[in-house]
Formats: structure tokens, C-alpha cells, sequence
């Protein structure tokens, strides 16, 4: 089984730590090389570099299983539909570093980067990105194909929608609810609940204006750098 790291930019190279890591502590794969559909060199970071139908040819849907490395929620969304089509299996990276309850629940396709922390109970769906020292409480649900930043400390019973960003080291309080589509700034502490479809930051964290353009970075830039 071949390993696929989808996107070779700043936040792929972070994942490839990972998965070699795990790698070589657990010998899950024949190999891990890069998938990006961009011009880019044929090699980074040490791995190959091939776009998703050159990795079809070569290893076969079944031969394969990808982890998504980017930090836009619509673009992870965007590229596990594509990978879901092509018939290729998410790979769930869960860092050793990083404590996980047994009794949570872990979506296919997430990233867990080293430091992590996920209480009893939590939920987290498919295709989430947790970055290092992330913490997740009790009976938390985390939404599809969203991205927790470094440092984030949600607490227990929150509701966070599909495809969410929560910027780096935002303070959220336990029982509240965080729309789907919704962008939370860095370094925010959200003491209320914010609706869907917003960009929201500040203490006490508050709308700003909606986010009509799904992006959390500034554009053109090539997504897989982010």
C-alpha cells in the first residue's frame, strides 16, 4: 500500500513528517510520495511528486490511500470529493504524540499533528486537521473537513459545522456552537455562539462580515502552500 501526501506545499511537508514518522515506527506503507495536480518539481522534500492520475496508473484506487494537507476547508472538501470519485481510501495520520481517547470517535482522512489532545467522547469527522496542540473536550463534535489551529482549546459539548476554521489559539467555552462555513480569527475567545457562514474574531469574539469568499488565506497564492 502506497501512501499519498495530497498537496506539497508548507502544510504537506508537515504531514510528511508525520506519516514517516509513523512509518517508520509502524511500517504501514511500501511508500509515501506527494500528490499534486499543480506544476511542480518532480521531486520535494525527498518524495516524488505525481498528480492524481499519474497515481492511479501507477498504483491502482486500491493500491493507494491519501491524507489531504491543506489548510482550507473548502479546498479539503474539494479534494476528498475528487479522491472519493477516483475511488482512492482516506488515510487517517494520528501522530504518537498525541492522546486520543478511547471512546472517541475519529472520521476517515484525519490529521492529527503531535501534541494533540481529543477527551472521551468527542467526535471528530472525516477529513479534519487538527495542527500540534490543538485540544478537543468531552463530548465535542467537530464537523467535516474542518481545520483547528495550533494551540485551539475547545471545550467540552461544543458544536464546531463542516468545513470551519478555527484560527491559532482560539479560547472557546464549553456548550457552544459554531456555524458550518465559518472562519474564527486567531486568538479569539468565543464566549457565545456564532452562526454559520461568518468570519468572527475578537474577546469576546463576535461576526465580523459574512464569508462569502470560503477562503481563509489571502488568494493567489498556491493552495498548496497553506
Amino acid at each position: 500500500m502506497q501512501l499519498l501526501i495530497y498537496c506539497c506545499g508548507g502544510f504537506g511537508r508537515e504531514v510528511m513528517d508525520i506519516a514517516r514518522r509513523l512509518n517508520q515506527r509502524h511500517g504501514r506503507w511500501e511508500g509515501i510520495s506527494f500528490l499534486d495536480d499543480g506544476p511542480q518539481e518532480p521531486r520535494v522534500y525527498g518524495a516524488e511528486v505525481l498528480p492524481l492520475d499519474r497515481a492511479l496508473d501507477r498504483f491502482g484506487a486500491s493500491g493507494m490511500e491519501a491524507a489531504i494537507a491543506n489548510g482550507e476547508p473548502f479546498v479539503r472538501k474539494a479534494l476528498r470529493d475528487k479522491l472519493q470519485q477516483a475511488g482512492v481510501r482516506l488515510a487517517s495520520l494520528i501522530d504518537d504524540t498525541a492522546v486520543v481517547s478511547e471512546t472517541a470517535s475519529i472520521g476517515a482522512g484525519v490529521v492529527i499533528y503531535p501534541l494533540c489532545f481529543v477527551s472521551g467522547m468527542a467526535n471528530i469527522g472525516s477529513n479534519v486537521a487538527m495542527i500540534a496542540g490543538a485540544m478537543v473536550g468531552h463530548d465535542t463534535i467537530v464537523g467535516d473537513n474542518c481545520v483547528l489551529s495550533g494551540h485551539t482549546n475547545i471545550a467540552g459539548a461544543c458544536r464546531i459545522g463542516s468545513e470551519s476554521y478555527v484560527g491559532m489559539g482560539t479560547q472557546m467555552k464549553e456548550l457552544i456552537s459554531v456555524g458550518s462555513s465559518t472562519i474564527i480569527g486567531m486568538g479569539s475567545v468565543v464566549y457565545r455562539d456564532i452562526p454559520d457562514e461568518v468570519i468572527a474574531l475578537g474577546n469576546p469574539c463576535r461576526p465580523m462580515r459574512p464569508n462569502t469568499a470560503k477562503r481563509v488565506f489571502a488568494s493567489g497564492k498556491n493552495d498548496s502552500d497553506k
